[in-house]
This record gives C-alpha cells, structure tokens and sequence, in this order.
C-alpha cells in the first residue's frame, strides 16, 4: 500500500477494527476531518500518511488504547492531553466530578489526591473557576502532565507532588478522589486497556483493592475544614465496604452516587471535626 486515496484507507482500517476506531484513526493519521473521508474520498493520499496510517492501526490491533495512540482523550467539556503514564479518564469518572459539584461552594478549598492528568481538578476549576483547587500525585510526571493540561485549558489548579496526604499542611472543604481500587488479584488487569495503563494507578491491595481507598478514608479527617466532605470513586462492588469505612472514621450523610450504567460508583461523606 505505497500510495492510496482516502477510500482505500478506510477500507483498510475498516477490515481490521471497528468502523468508530478506523473513521478516526485514519482521520487523525491523515491530518484530515472525519467528514473528508466520506466527501473527499478520491483524494490521493501520500505515501508517508499511507504508512503512518498503518502503524498506526497495527498499535490498535495490537491492543494499545486509542487514547495513548492519540496523546488525548474527551473528558467533562474539554480534551485532556494523555500519556502511558497516566490512567486514561474515563466517562464512569465524570460521576465523581458530578458527585463533588453540588458540595463545592463559589469559592471553597478543593483537593484532588491522586491527580493523574488532571481531569477531575480541571472539570471543577471549569465549573467553580473562583475556588481553589489544588491537584497532587506521587509521580512527577503526572503533576507535569497535569500543569500542561490546566495552561492549555486556562485553568487554575495549584499542583503538588506528595504521596497522599504528606506534606499536605492546609485543610479542604471538599477532597476528591479517583484513587487505585482494583484488586492487585484481579485477572481484569491482563485484560483490554488495562494492560497498557499504569499499575500503580489501578492496583489497590490484596484486600478487595481497599487498601488506599481506607488510607484516604482515615487520613481525609485531619485535612478537612471544620465541616468537610470526602468523595471517593469505587468499584462497583465496593459500596457496602466504603460505606462501612466512611461511618467507622466519622462520616455521616454518606450517599452513593451511581455512574452512567447504574452501577455504584463514589461515595460521599460528610465529616465535623470535632465529633468522634
């Protein structure tokens, strides 16, 4: 395949993966809109975007995520620049960011442990752009990533290296949290994109995948302001252990927020320094 036309391409890609990922790997390695592949479908297309064209479908066949092959992915209202170094945001997060929106006054103190790119810190500084939101990771590289991100987007999010809480001095009316809740067990994680996104950002623990999820939950008290909430994303079979951690480290009105397809999802609390 020297040197094709735009139809040929897309016959191309379309004989090796679904219709959705070929029409816009092939647009994305071309450098044309979607719609050129259908109204300008005779164009002769160079040898060099032929080629392109083809690794890059061969990476998808080959499992890697479309998001890492295209250095980006839709997330809340915007694109968010993505690497394999990150976990790649997915629409089931949006249920957090939906969950922690209503408990974020115009100006309220906003964490987000765990940053990753940034997607959640960066959904709420789009939507409370008065509050202070500050973002933390334990890896350099995703705070860089998530920097990048909130000057292309215009955001502000103050970033901070820091394992968890350390290093932490303030107190947050609200903290969010995408944290890693797979089971270090689970067979998932040989699976699909999975096996292409960071251990470290989907690993858990051997308990059910709770460990840094009950990390959170115990250390989130003593970072809260004098009347805080705490709003963790799960696993959809986690509801009942949250729930029981959430009450067990003074917690009260604790709901349940279910994601797109119904399933339980994050878990909001909300704590009083000063009670037991």
């Amino acid at each position: 395949m020297a040197e094709s036309t735009i139809r040929e391409c897309v016959v191309y890609a379309r004989e090796r993966l679904p219709r959705s990922e070929a029409d816009l790997l092939v647009s994305t390695s071309l450098g044309v809109p979607r719609n050129h592949l259908y109204a300008f479908d005779e164009c002769a297309v160079e040898a060099l975007s032929v080629s392109r064209m083809k690794r890059t479908i061969a990476r998808r066949q080959e499992g890697e995520p479309v998001a890492y092959i295209l250095g980006e992915r839709g997330f809340w209202s915007f694109d968010v620049e993505v690497t394999p170094q990150v976990l790649i945001p997915r629409p089931d997060t949006e249920t957090l960011v939906a969950a922690a929106l209503p408990l974020i006054a115009p100006e309220a103190r906003v964490l987000d442990v765990g940053t990753g790119c940034g997607a959640v810190a960066l959904a709420i500084a789009s939507e409370r752009p008065r509050a202070f939101v500050t973002a933390t990771d334990i890896d350099p590289a995703c705070i860089a990533l998530c920097q990048r991100n909130a000057e292309r987007l215009d955001l502000r999010v103050a970033t901070l290296v820091a394992d968890c809480f350390e290093g932490i001095g303030q107190r947050f009316d609200v903290i969010v949290s995408n944290p890693p809740y797979v089971d270090d067990r689970d067979p998932r994680l040989e699976e699909g994109d999975l096996r292409f996104e960071p251990r470290r950002a989907l690993r858990g623990g051997p308990n059910g995948g709770l460990d840094i999820i009950a990390r959170l939950v115990r250390a989130a008290p003593n970072h809260l302001a004098r009347v805080g909430w705490l709003c963790l994303e799960h696993g959809s079979d986690q509801e009942a252990a949250v729930a029981g951690l959430f009450r067990a480290h003074g917690f009260r009105r604790i709901r349940c927020h279910r994601d797109i397809e119904g399933r339980p999802r994050v878990t909001t609390g909300c704590r009083r320094n000063g009670e037991p």
